[in-house]
């Protein structure tokens, strides 16, 4: 019997994916690897555990958004009264960092490409693996067109989710971030807006990452993007063990499902200081398995096949609201009683070891005033040990009186609905509402009302009110209030959903 001819490969989406789509992998949507996101950092064994266990993706959080400002007739009442931009949201996908407790695989199902796409019966010589891709795109056109493409697609996607009023306007240097994200959305905006879109000239092009020494550099890959990049960055899949399938005891199906850890973050820089991985660049990915050449025929080239391109998505910044709000952060601070009783007893070797070196010594007047002047000097290193906690009651102390400071400085009222304390303070709330009121002020309260008082908005910050309580119509106060009081509880978070469960079509031998 002769041996089988060789044949290529080609990859699908999972057969999970397929059947929740009710599409088959014959399917052209079946065409691109699956995305599968995940809440915990042991993601990997729930994935080997079984592949269909993942969550879904919102279509509110998990879309690349935007902001522009709202006036303030088209705000809503309570905590949306002063809410000075709204939210946007595109059809493309973002995918948040391991910070705001997020991460992400791509897996796919590897067939043998000939009549039928048989599955492969041993990965023996074969090497699967997955490539990141950087969709670039630069855009010249006159500023006016821009604008007017932009306000357009605004108005569109607000009126999408709901919204509707006036249409604020996005900084120009957003413009193209704007305009070319919604891919999924781009060809009827394209039909409607003709006349505009040749206006503009757009040059697309498709870029692979060649790491080179401690950094690197985004390549283009030419006219066609089928092919691996001499040198491109290649990160490994692992083959899923037969366990996909439910089949009531009877034994899993053989599949040849592969996965791969999607990169969101990177420390990594190209050779003129950018970032490797940003949060406004579209990326995607690509699976590939090569054919290792057998023994005696090491000369010969590795035949390498690529899959189509993973759905496009943009990364989410380390600050990304959408993103921290997913993972709480619980810090105690220090107990001063625990302290002025440790301060008793003799120092201990732990602590923080400052060091300054000569000539680097600040030395100023330290009689409570802010210094007038000061020098600079000293010849030999100077090493001084604080405790630990000293540093951390300092840094709450500024950020507490710096940030009323802020918000009245710069009219950042929106600010206090970012913080709100337990338990909350009644008396605190009954003495802001008679100060908005003008039923009191602040000389007129007592020593517990003025403390209370203080501790919800701020130190200071009756004096700083009363110079701006012009600056809120009578129906803003009970809005306001609300915005500084916060919750009564701590708000509960809500988990996120799993996709639902399918059942494995070949169980039974189907």
């Amino acid at each position: 019997m002769s041996p089988a001819e060789p044949h290529g490969f080609v990859f699908r989406a999972p057969w999970y994916v397929c059947a929740r789509g009710g599409y088959d992998r014959f399917d052209a949507r079946a065409a691109s690897p699956a995305l599968q996101k995940y809440d915990v950092p042991e993601f990997v064994a729930r994935l080997v555990a079984d592949p269909r266990d993942s969550l879904c993706f919102e279509p509110a959080d998990d879309v690349w958004s935007y902001h522009v400002p709202v006036a303030l007739a088209d705000r809503g009442p309570g905590r949306a009264r002063f809410a000075t931009h709204q939210v946007v949201r595109t059809r493309l996908r973002k995918l948040y960092q391991p910070s705001h407790q997020r991460y992400y695989a791509v897996v796919v199902e590897l067939f043998c490409e000939r009549p039928g796409l048989p599955r492969p019966q041993s990965a023996q010589g074969l090497e699967v693996g997955l490539v990141m891709r950087r969709r670039q795109v630069d855009m010249s056109a006159k500023p006016a067109v821009l604008r007017a493409l932009t306000r357009k697609l605004t108005a569109q996607l607000l009126a999408a989710q709901g919204g509707s009023g006036p249409v604020g306007d996005v900084f120009r240097s957003e413009s193209e971030d704007v305009l070319w994200a919604d891919l999924a959305h781009r060809e009827h905006f394209e039909q409607a807006n003709a006349p505009l879109l040749d206006q503009v000239v757009v040059k697309e092009e498709v870029q692979g990452w060649v790491p080179r020494g401690t950094g690197g550099s985004w390549r283009p890959t030419g006219p066609t993007d089928g092919e691996l990049l001499d040198g491109e960055e290649e990160l490994p899949m692992w083959q899923l063990p037969s366990r996909s399938g439910d089949c009531d005891g009877d034994p899993p199906p053989q599949r040849s499902l592969w996965f791969g850890l999607v990169p969101v973050t990177s420390g990594d820089h190209d050779d003129a200081g950018a970032r490797k991985l940003d949060d406004h660049s579209v990326y995607e990915l690509r699976t590939f398995v090569r054919r290792v050449p057998r023994p005696g025929h090491e000369h010969c080239p590795a035949a390498t096949w690529l899959s189509e391109p993973t759905e496009p998505f943009r990364l989410a910044s380390f600050y990304d609201p959408e993103g921290t709000k997913n993972r709480r952060i619980s810090i105690t601070l220090p107990d001063l009683r625990a302290l002025a009783a440790r301060a008793a007893g003799p120092s201990g070797p732990g602590g923080v070891a400052v060091t300054t070196p000569p000539g680097s010594q600040l030395s100023f007047a330290q009689n409570g005033e802010i210094p007038k002047s000061g020098s600079v000097g000293g010849t030999t290193p100077r090493v001084c040990t604080f405790a630990l906690e000293l540093f951390m009651i300092v840094a709450f102390f500024l950020f507490s009186l710096f940030l009323p400071i802020v918000v009245f400085a710069f009219q950042l009222w929106w600010l206090l609905a970012l913080r709100f304390c337990l338990p909350p303070s009644v008396q605190a709330v009954l003495a802001l509402k008679a100060f908005f009121t003008g039923s009191t002020t602040t000389a007129q309260m007592t020593q517990v009302e003025r403390l209370s008082f203080d501790a919800l908005i701020g130190p200071g910050t009756g004096d700083r009110l009363q110079a701006a309580s012009d600056r809120f119509a009578a129906s803003d106060l009970d809005d306001f209030v609300e915005v500084v009081a916060g919750p009564e509880t701590t708000p509960a978070p809500v988990p996120p959903r799993p996709e639902p469960p399918v059942k494995d079509p070949l169980c039974g031998g189907g």
